[in-house]
């Protein structure tokens, strides 16, 4: 793939949660660079006008029906849109919903499993739904792509952000899905993106400004315009990023988490390679690996 592709012209790009915010955002800056974008929502009006948005402007896109956290819905989309299985070049797994703010004991248990339902199984379910689709487009010699929408949530605990404990436990399970995805799509030639943004302008989140003077100071500083982030976000997908950031603010919070990790493993002995044939290689091959057969 070539880090200097700037055209989509003749790809086509499935993004869910597309009816507003960033998700509407990545849907009409892939159609910008010629897409056929589908949008997927559970909101249908909102999901049609970002459509009809986008064919209104000169691109090409169609709304389809779908929720995230139901396996069914989601096998519809690719024939409900009259996409082939190996036509599909582009997933973006926008998932939001749920959480709340608030330390972990101040977040009741059904709000928290309500986050995790929407914010991890609905990436995971985006993922299976489309892994097939993505592997048969890349072994027919076209590009395929899979972009996960995380957050600065993902890379750690921002200091900057009043607590949602829960919401940073959704989103930093984020960049384990992509790890794994990574790992699981290494020999299909799928490339695999996690996108981390910090705060964004999307309409919910100008309401939120919009609702006190207080939020407004804590939270304008830092935030970027949607169309911005998606125009990060393409370019981090097509140059075949691990992790696109959007914003300056995560860059100290994340390098010092990244710090820690290295301080508290370096002083580990260092193991070089095993001939031992119980010990797998980490390249995700169950048959090298000691304890699958017995889970």
């Amino acid at each position: 793939m070539s880090a200097v592709e700037t055209s989509l012209d003749g790809q086509t790009a499935l993004v869910t949660g597309a009816a507003t915010g960033v998700g509407k955002a990545i849907a009409t800056e892939l159609a910008r660079r010629g897409a056929f974008v589908v949008v997927s929502d559970i909101d249908d009006e909102g999901g049609r006008r970002a459509a009809a948005d986008i064919n209104g402007s000169g691109g090409r896109a169609t709304y389809v029906h779908a929720d995230v956290t139901s396996t069914t819905d989601l096998a519809g989309v690719l024939k409900a849109a009259g996409v082939a299985q190996d036509g599909l070049n582009i997933v973006v797994a926008n998932v939001m919903g749920g959480g709340a703010s608030g330390s972990i004991w101040e977040t009741d248990p059904e709000t928290a499993r309500r986050t995790f339902d929407i914010m991890v199984f609905g990436v995971y379910n985006v993922i299976r739904a489309f892994a097939p689709a993505l592997i048969g487009t890349s072994r027919s010699g076209s590009p395929a792509r899979l972009l996960v929408v995380g957050s600065e949530h993902s890379l750690g605990v921002p200091p900057h952000v009043f607590p949602a404990s829960v919401y940073t436990v959704a989103k930093y399970a984020s960049l384990g899905l992509v790890d794994t995805a990574r790992r699981d799509f290494a020999d299909s030639g799928v490339s695999v993106t996690l996108l981390a943004p910090s705060w964004v302008r999307t309409e919910k989140l100008v309401e939120l400004i919009h609702s006190s003077r207080e939020l407004a100071e804590a939270i304008e500083p830092n935030a970027q315009n949607a169309d911005e982030v998606a125009r990060q976000a393409v370019d981090g997908l097509m140059k075949g990023d691990y992790i696109t950031a959007t914003n300056p603010v995560t860059r100290e919070f994340a390098l010092e988490r990244a710090r820690q990790v290295m301080a508290s493993v370096q002083t580990l002995p260092v193991v070089g390679p095993s001939d031992d044939a119980s010990v797998h290689d980490g390249t995700g091959d169950t048959a090298k690996c000691p304890v699958a057969g017995h889970m």
